[in-house]
């Protein structure tokens, strides 16, 4: 609706529903990173500890006995070296003197690291350093790691945790947006199976297989379903009841009138007054048979079968053509035969009446009417009447609407045809025939 501002309920409570799990992820997220890596900060430095103690143990003794001690490490075996090696280095002291170095630690040469842990910064590369030293000795131990390990280490992790999470977060996203619309389907379906009712189904909307918080509206819609059918029900049998009223003393009024126009025969001042009062009752009567057929059909379940509707319309222009000859109109006919629809006879017999009936009756006397049915089923009334304005067009298809026409009628003619229409999905349509009168054109599905 124009102005009525509108939401998805599914994209809602996958909003509703995902942004806390994607927030919650982030923040677990973050806190596993912070707690990674304050881990394995730990246990690497604990590792560098251990290092520097376990060197000095057994260095101990021999550079205890040397002032001036050198330790010369042999050549290294690529057989078991290690792609971490040059990522740790170690050194150790006798006061100033250099007992032994690493390979990889000969790069430290002006490095002074301070007791305990401290980080360094070593051609444009941080260095985590342990220094020990022992003070009965004189010896110092010097441990140092890459800060890249611990940054390898630490990304492995995570990524090791938020490779899955990736997977999991998308996956949980599609389980959330099924299970909402598998949750809406039973409303889609409600939606589904109201759309396809014709006008005149009421019936309560089937309450199986429903969630309960649907329930409520379920209810009021039946609710008010029930009052509609009873609304129009009561309705209907006004209007039967009084159409079958009237009938009587209309048909009484007639048959008076009738009397009163023989008598005024010379009576040249009566006879015109007469003759309108006479005109104006037909109009009545025929309002009223047409108010009785209309609820009538209105009220009872009509059953559809295969309807030539070639010859329907054939026979309908047949019954009505002397009203056409009565006002010296030339009407012609282009029915393809063999026409056949799936419909309701007594309603599509009203539908093609009208049609006819009300083509006669608003084009002049020596005007020119066509009535074709073509094979796609479309049935086409061309008139040379006054024709219908652009902003008539849907009033006339309403109850006792005639437009701007004075002619004589009763207003439910096209009121008629549109329900039969719609009764059986039929696409009605009202276009000008130029430079004058009206072309009515019904699409209606045809039998293969």
């Amino acid at each position: 609706m124009d102005g009525v501002k509108q939401y998805s309920l599914r994209l809602h409570l996958l909003s509703l529903i995902s942004i806390p799990i994607i927030l919650a992820g982030c923040v677990i997220g973050s806190f596993a990173m912070w707690s990674a890596y304050h881990e394995i900060s730990e246990v690497y430095d604990a590792q560098l500890s251990h290092a520097a103690k376990v060197l000095l143990q057994l260095t101990e003794h021999e550079v205890k006995e040397h002032e001036s001690y050198e330790i010369e490490l042999g050549a290294e075996r690529p057989d078991i070296s290690h792609r971490y090696e040059k990522n740790i280095s170690f050194r150790i002291w006798k006061g100033s003197h250099l007992v032994t170095e690493s390979v990889s630690a000969k790069s430290f040469e002006n490095i002074n690291a301070p007791p305990d842990f401290s980080d360094q910064k070593i051609s444009d590369e941080l260095w985590r350093f342990f220094v020990f030293v022992d003070h009965k000795t004189g010896i110092t131990v010097e441990v140092a790691e890459r800060y890249k390990i611990r940054t390898e280490l630490i990304v492995r992790i995570l990524g090791s945790f938020f490779a899955p999470a990736l997977l999991f977060v998308p996956l949980s996203l599609l389980l959330i947006w099924l299970g909402t619309t598998r949750s809406l389907k039973p409303l889609l379906d409600v939606s589904a199976a109201v759309d396809k009712r014709d006008a005149g189904d009421l019936a309560p909307i089937d309450a199986q297989r429903i969630p309960k918080e649907v329930m409520p509206i379920i209810r009021a819609l039946n609710r008010l379903l029930r009052r509609l059918d009873t609304g129009l029900r009561r309705e209907r049998e006004f209007t039967d009841n009084a159409a079958h009223e009237l009938r009587t003393p209309l048909a009484a009024m007639k048959t008076q009138t009738q009397v009163l126009q023989k008598k005024a025969g010379n009576m040249p001042e009566c006879k015109d007054g007469l003759n309108s009062l006479h005109a104006s009752i037909d109009r009545a009567a025929h309002m009223v048979d047409q108010l009785l057929s209309f609820s009538r059909m209105q009220s009872r379940d009509l059953e559809f079968e295969d309807i030539d509707i070639s010859v329907m319309t054939q026979d309908i222009l047949k019954e009505l053509s002397p009203l056409a000859v009565a006002k010296k109109q030339e009407c012609e006919a282009d029915i393809v035969p063999a026409i056949h629809v799936t419909g309701n006879k007594d309603a599509l017999a009203i539908m093609v009446r009208n049609l006819i009936d009300n083509a006669i009756k608003y084009t002049p006397e020596k005007g020119q009417i066509t009535v074709s049915l073509e094979k796609d089923g479309v049935l086409t009334v061309t008139d040379t009447g006054p024709g219908i304005p652009d902003s008539e067009k849907d009033k006339v298809l309403e109850r006792f609407s005639r437009g701007n026409t004075k002619s004589e009628g009763s207003g439910l003619g096209l009121a008629m045809v549109k329900w039969a229409c719609d009764l059986h999905d039929a696409k009605l349509s009202l276009t000008d025939n130029r430079p004058k009168g009206l072309i009515v054109a019904i699409k209606m599905a045809v039998l293969s």
